[in-house]
């Protein structure tokens, strides 16, 4: 935990509340945003089993559909001295884990949080900036950049681990050498020894890079609870296709991570337009004049199949120059 100097201070040293106290309270809840691949599901998994190695009853599980590698997701913790009797998704979080910048711009990370919900978000920007531009208003936040923690210790988009380290230096909810123990164990069977180490150091770097802000309470987020869920008699039964020919009514372009750009250099050969798999360049009167970013995945493919020699359309970070320039 860093201060306004850059020296590493624990959360309670810089006058912001960390969960321990929150910790004396009969039940826990963390909300994961993620893209998938990024490893929240994992992250969250090693929290409970923390939990439970100190001797607390815990709960992880995720909530996704079929979606590819990036799309959106959440995943849950629980976390209480007393068995858990509720299995449902969390609505109510006590802590806000965002794992991916991104997504700042297309999840309702504010659905169903209270009064001292703490943040936890993985971006470069400052934590006081952060605040400010989110509106958290009253609620704790803490920042760290996880994403460049991932590719110096990893050397891949694994921001999990440092998020874990972040998570534990913001709330104390769990004992860091016991999170530790557990990375170690859990990577133990399926990684190297140099890759167990190197996910160990981004957890370490993690816990002592967050850094923490407030922003201005009165510039608080309008409190709203959580979209209702349909029950079991609203639901269609599996696998049942309501409509024909629906698919443009689904917008998927909150999956992406990379977005296609044009220049001036296409010679509108339509091979873009031939290869999309989701339709997703856009014509008029026969010449390429863009795309729909709305359906686009960022798959990258008309990237590939654009002709060499032209290089025409290149993939850029969704919000990146945003990010890094802030």
């Amino acid at each position: 935990m860093c201060n306004e100097r850059g020296e590493s201070e624990p959360a309670a040293a810089l006058g912001l509340p960390t969960l321990t106290a929150v910790t004396a309270k009969h039940l826990i809840e963390i909300r994961w945003h993620a893209r998938a691949g990024q490893g929240a599901v994992t992250a969250a998994k090693i929290v409970a089993q923390t939990a439970m190695r100190e001797g607390k009853y815990a709960q992880a599980f995720p909530e996704y559909g079929p979606e590819r590698s990036g799309a959106p997701l959440k995943a849950y913790n629980r976390i209480s001295e007393e068995p858990i009797r509720t299995h449902a998704q969390v609505r109510i979080p006590d802590i806000v884990i965002v794992s991916d910048p991104t997504l700042l711009r297309s999840e309702d990370i504010f659905a169903g949080v209270k009064a001292d919900t703490v943040f936890l978000i993985n971006s470069p920007r400052p934590a006081y900036k952060l605040a400010l531009d989110i509106r958290s208003g009253p609620h704790p936040l803490y920042a760290v950049d996880a994403t460049k923690i991932a590719f110096a210790e990893i050397g891949r988009h694994f921001p999990n681990m440092a998020m874990l380290g972040a998570l534990v230096a913001a709330t104390a909810i769990v004992g860091i050498d016991q999170l530790l123990l557990q990375v170690a164990e859990n990577l133990g069977d399926k990684a190297s020894f140099d890759a167990v180490q190197a996910n160990l150091r981004a957890v370490r770097r993690g816990f002592h890079e967050a850094a923490s802000a407030v922003a201005n309470p009165a510039d608080a987020p309008a409190s709203h609870e959580a979209p209702a869920q349909p029950g079991w008699r609203e639901m269609l039964p599996g696998s049942a296709i309501a409509d024909a020919g629906n698919a443009s009514d689904y917008v998927t372009g909150g999956w992406r991570t990379l977005r296609p750009r044009l220049n001036e250099r296409c010679n509108d050969c339509l091979l873009c337009w031939f290869f999309c798999p989701d339709s997703a360049v856009v014509l008029n009167e026969g010449k390429v004049t863009g795309f729909d970013l709305n359906h686009c995945k960022g798959c990258g493919i008309c990237a590939q199949v654009c002709p060499p020699r032209l290089k025409a359309i290149d993939m850029v970070p969704e919000g990146g120059d945003e990010e890094r320039s802030s």
